[in-house]
């Protein structure tokens, strides 16, 4: 990456979602070794898949949730994709949200699985909030092809 100021702030970003525990360092760095010059974008791609993918995930939980009866398999298959999605990512307080969230629902406890999916709400918010804005700057930051 070229040392230029925006370089340099993304640099501080994706170092600040490793320290904050939003992202795992080791999995973003194996996917980082995945971009080339034949997928330059790989990396803008995957997130903005994952931002689009986990929104609709969670609305889909929610739904769930609320139905009576609950709907169990979607609940069960909603919580495996965003489980699956998220470890793929390195999106790790994600990741624990959801697992949280899958332990209660199994234990059969719908009012903690309700709060759970609050505190899941949240921690997506903040994620997709900050990955929104590093997302633009790795646009902005890619050379012009002309």
């Amino acid at each position: 990456m070229a040392n230029t100021p925006l370089h340099q702030q993304l640099s501080i970003m994706k170092q600040s979602f490793f320290d904050e525990g939003l992202l795992d360092h080791e999995q973003v760095s194996y996917l980082e070794t995945l971009e080339n010059e034949d997928d330059p974008d790989f990396i803008e791609n995957l997130f903005t898949m994952f931002l689009r993918d986990s929104s609709r995930y969670i609305d889909s939980i929610e739904k769930a949730l609320e139905a009576t009866p609950v709907d169990y398999s979607v609940m069960e298959r909603m919580l495996y994709q965003l489980k699956g999605s998220s470890a793929s990512i390195g999106a790790s307080k994600i990741n624990g949200e959801t697992n949280t969230l899958r332990k209660v629902f199994h234990d059969g406890d719908i009012e903690s699985a309700k709060a759970s999916l609050q505190k899941l709400k949240e921690e997506h918010a903040n994620f997709k909030e900050k990955l929104v804005i590093y997302v633009r700057m790795l646009k902005e930051a890619k050379p012009s092809e002309y």
